[in-house]
């Protein structure tokens, strides 16, 4: 009986043995070769919004409060202010460009969905690059103003994908004809191909700023900024992708 029982044991050991040996001999005869492949795009905004913001009151000291302060040194202060938006409202007139000036507000609520990221600045919408240069270089005279670029828009997004989508998949082709080549094997047709864009890890941060309030408009903000490589040197939107592409081996 006892020889019975070992003898079973052995049979069971030398099955699963046997499986483990045939499962492991299956996945290494699977032949394919596979290539990732990362390109990027910078395409010409059809929308850009800027902020001219106009030189933040700078106080005396820690104390400092508006109220003491001298009626001269206000009338001057606002003086210099209106002269300085009449300057930027000449060259955005002088381009015809659409605008409009924010007040600054001191009762703000932070966690309000109306809060205003343009107060005591102008935001101004243009469609051109070159114009955007036109701009600052006419502005460049006037002392600590600042120009910033809020968003970019891109109208036919799709369009430039696919442009990116074709020139990736050629050269996912051309990286695994070489392997192939350095193999002595023949490259057979993709059997997979996976999309991992890298600007997907900003989707679930800003897709929805609304929902935060206030916060929310600032990290729409940050978002188009990172997604769009935008910045008041470089305004192109940036459309990158990675594709992780398996091929057949012939």
């Amino acid at each position: 009986m006892k020889n019975i029982f070992l003898f079973f044991v052995c049979m069971q050991i030398l099955f699963l043995a046997n499986a483990q040996f045939t499962t492991s001999t299956s996945s290494t005869n699977e032949r394919y070769i596979e290539v990732k492949v990362t390109d990027t795009l910078l395409v010409n905004p059809d929308a850009i919004t800027l902020k001219i913001e106009l030189p933040k009151k700078e106080k005396s000291g820690f104390f400092d409060d508006d109220s003491d302060q001298d009626i001269e040194q206000q009338r001057k202060e606002d003086n210099e202010k209106l002269a300085t938006k009449k300057k930027i409202e000449s060259v955005l007139e002088k381009y015809n460009l659409n605008y409009k000036f924010h007040e600054k507000k001191d009762d703000k609520d932070f966690f309000s969905k109306d809060l205003n990221l343009f107060e005591n600045a102008y935001e101004v919408h243009l469609n051109d690059i070159a114009l955007l240069k036109k701009i600052k270089s006419d502005l460049s005279a006037l002392d600590k103003i600042s120009i910033i670029v809020t968003n970019t828009q891109l109208k036919n997004k799709e369009t430039y994908e696919l442009l990116l989508i074709d020139k990736l998949m050629k050269k996912a082709e051309r990286e695994a004809t070489a392997i192939a080549k350095a193999m002595n094997v023949s490259l057979g047709q993709p059997l997979n191909v996976s999309n991992q864009s890298a600007t997907d890890i900003y989707t679930s941060m800003f897709n929805n700023p609304e929902s935060m309030g206030g916060f929310g408009a600032i990290f729409s903000m940050m978002g188009n900024l990172f997604k769009n490589n935008a910045s008041p040197e470089n305004v192109q939107v940036n459309i990158s992708k990675t594709l992780v592409v398996r091929y057949a081996i012939k």
